[in-house]
């Protein structure tokens, strides 16, 4: 879910700057995701690619940790929680 997660937060970010562009610059909508997606500035693009990119795999950890925790089987509980009032 984290990464399902990630990955629809990046499309709605994406449009919504395509829905910006649009507006300043009267483009139509492919356009500005074109021109989102495929901007000149090489630096910058980079920069957003290495952040989207160490985000993904970030997400895909946090999501088999989470598995992970999920199907190992869970110790007995023991103290306060387990007694009756």
């Amino acid at each position: 879910m984290v990464t399902l997660s990630f990955i629809l937060i990046n499309v709605f970010l994406t449009g919504l700057l395509a829905l910006f562009d649009m507006k300043l610059f009267e483009y139509n909508f492919l356009e500005a995701v074109r021109g989102v997606l495929f901007s000149e500035i090489a630096a910058g693009r980079y920069i957003v690619l290495v952040g989207v990119i160490i985000g993904f795999i970030a997400s895909i950890v946090i999501d088999i940790r989470i598995y992970i925790s999920e199907s190992s089987p869970s110790p007995p509980q023991t103290g306060m929680s387990n007694m009756k009032n």
